[in-house]
């Protein structure tokens, strides 16, 4: 037995697999909160008919602008995903190239000044997927919430 912990780094590519992943969820994710949306609209226009406003708009307002950051993460990693499946076919060596050419061309479209020797991390890069992906999550269990709100005026 040796004393020496195990590597626990894994490849770039692997990683990268696990981002394309990640955003595989995001677009199934998307569409059940646009059925949500469209559900939550229909059951809100037909409560509308001939009844009380106040709390049926406090029930579609909160659904609706959830609808718009779920929209949001999901672009978000819709971008991510094509990115992510490039760099899981680049061999491992020409990882952090492909990474720093990317930042620098984002940087430019962005109009942001990112330091050149400023090397992320693909598992930070994954992460940072990881919390778009968990943020989409809330926005659709939000618009659930409010949803079932909305049923239970309409029942």
């Amino acid at each position: 037995m040796t004393d020496q912990l195990p590597d626990k780094t894994a490849p770039d590519s692997a990683l990268a697999l696990v981002g394309v992943s990640v955003c595989e969820v995001s677009a199934k994710l998307h569409s059940w909160s646009l059925a949500l949306c469209l559900f939550a609209s229909l059951a809100g226009l037909a409560l509308l008919v001939g009844s009380d406003y106040n709390p049926i708009l406090t029930c579609l307002v909160p659904i609706l602008a959830a609808a718009s950051c779920q929209v949001y993460f999901a672009m978000r990693l819709a971008f991510d995903r094509p990115v992510f499946a490039a760099w899981a076919r680049l061999p491992d060596d020409g990882q952090k190239e492909a990474q720093r050419a990317f930042d620098m061309a984002l940087g430019m479209l962005l109009k942001k000044n990112i330091p050149a020797e400023r090397d992320r991390a693909m598992l930070d890069r994954v992460m940072g997927t990881r919390r778009l992906l968990l943020c989409q999550i809330v926005a659709i269990l939000i618009q659930m919430l409010f949803l079932l709100g909305l049923l239970i005026l309409l029942f």
